[in-house]
């Protein structure tokens, strides 16, 4: 479904970041996500995970390789109606929920926003029954026990579940979760993890699940790809056809 290639596959981006050095991320390997899968992406601090997920989600420009949608190249989609319908079809989770929801914003106006800044639900009343909709689907129901709520009155698990729904309304069929469970209790990452899950089920969801931590990432992918400064990517399956837990993959990082 995703085809990132040869040179990410050369795929590179400098710019600053927090020593005011520039980073520069490069993957020798295609990585491809197929479709209906949950494609883990895990490595160290600063090996580039987040710039792919960005990359994947144009809100970082690459300065090579090309990426691919169903075939289709899409590098060059920066703008546009055809901006525009790639986002309607990839989203992205956040890592922190706190960050990404504003605190001046209700649940519902939060959720609604991307209806309303794509302009596809024109009808007040399909666009208030997509919001509830993407709401429960998050599950905090009944939704409307939590749409006029701000971010403050809600747990962190509850924020998530939010940014969750904010990244469903559009009906994606890509997602990429950018370590949607590091910031939460370990008791709550087991129902976020499970609810991707049964999404996945329910809707036909793609997921690149970008993680640092491997246990994570062996219980929830169905395939597992490293990311390193050193750049080429190496790939593991966490389990066999047969259950059984598969061979992990040969980088040092990730034994």
């Amino acid at each position: 479904m995703f085809h990132l290639p040869d040179p990410l596959s050369g795929m590179t981006r400098s710019g600053p970041c927090r020593n005011v050095e520039s980073v520069e991320i490069r993957a020798r390997n295609t990585l491809a996500i197929r479709r209906g899968e949950v494609l883990g992406l895990v490595g160290e601090s600063g090996s580039g995970k987040t710039t792919t997920g960005r990359v994947i989600v144009k809100l970082t420009r690459p300065t090579g390789g090309r990426l691919l949608l169903d075939g289709r190249d899409m590098t060059g989609v920066w703008g546009g109606s055809a901006l525009r319908d790639y986002r309607r079809r990839v989203q992205l989770i956040f890592q922190d929920p706190y960050e990404t929801l504003n605190p001046k914003q209700t649940i519902h106006d939060f959720v609604a926003e991307p209806l309303e800044v794509q302009r596809i639900v024109p009808r007040a009343a399909e666009r208030e029954r997509r919001v509830l909709e993407a709401i429960e689907a998050s599950g905090l129901r009944p939704a409307s026990d939590f749409a006029f709520r701000h971010p403050h009155e809600l747990s962190g698990g509850q924020c998530q579940r939010v940014v969750i729904a904010g990244a469903l309304v559009l009906g994606p069929e890509v997602v990429v979760a950018d370590e949607p469970v590091s910031m939460l209790d370990v008791s709550i990452r087991t129902e976020i993890l499970k609810l991707m899950l049964d999404l996945r089920t329910e809707r036909g969801l793609t997921y690149l699940f970008i993680t640092h931590d491997l246990s994570v990432a062996w219980v929830i992918a169905d395939r597992i790809a490293t990311c390193t400064s050193a750049a080429s990517s190496s790939w593991a399956q966490p389990r066999t056809s047969s259950g059984d837990r598969a061979t992990r993959t040969r980088r040092p990082w990730s034994r």
